[in-house]
């Protein structure tokens, strides 16, 4: 009997030691797989090395002078483009002939506010009044009805046409229209 309980504890930590060295295998694997994180650690060393050369405040500072400058360059654009369909000035100095194009078309000046409208963040802009009534207001100073979304709200309201070129828009988002 005594021999019967032996014999029992004997396989009992047989089979003990049998799940601790799987148990241990199994840590050794996954210990084995972190070895890659040496690798990753002299990869991110050489990483950290080689972008110390760049200044990363003078890199934004120079993305941020670019950013201005575009925003100037449309800006000028926009006049340039207005001065080149505006009308000449009464007393003014005449200026060389430009090939004939008919900046007082009811579409050319519609496209014009439509450019506009997007160089200022507007989109889905819908000019209420035909072009013909478009290049009416153009000869005779007026006013163009606008509907256009802003960051996702609605703005309504006019783009006044002067001598021939767009000279104030004036659009306001619908929920600042109502107090």
């Amino acid at each position: 009997m005594l021999e019967t309980i032996h014999l029992c504890l004997l396989i009992a930590i047989t089979g003990l030691l049998w799940a601790i060295v799987n148990r241990q295998r199994t840590f050794e694997d996954r210990l084995g797989r972190l070895d890659r994180l040496d690798d990753i650690r002299n990869h991110v060393a050489r990483l950290v090395e080689s972008s110390g050369d760049l200044d990363l405040r003078r890199l934004e500072h120079v993305l941020i002078d670019i950013r201005d400058g575009h925003k100037r360059l449309d800006a000028r654009l926009l006049v340039l483009a207005e001065s080149a369909h505006a009308k000449p000035m009464p007393g003014a100095e005449s200026q060389p002939e430009r090939p004939p194009r008919n900046p007082s078309s009811g579409p050319a000046v519609a496209e014009r506010i439509h450019n506009r409208l997007i160089a200022m963040g507007y989109e889905r802009i819908q000019l209420l009044n035909t072009h013909e009534e478009i290049a009416q207001s153009l000869a005779s100073d007026g006013e163009v009805s606008v509907e256009a979304r802003r960051e996702g709200a609605l703005c309504k309201g006019r783009v006044t046409l002067r001598d021939g070129t767009i000279a104030e828009v004036d659009l306001k988002s619908s929920h600042a229209m109502f107090p």
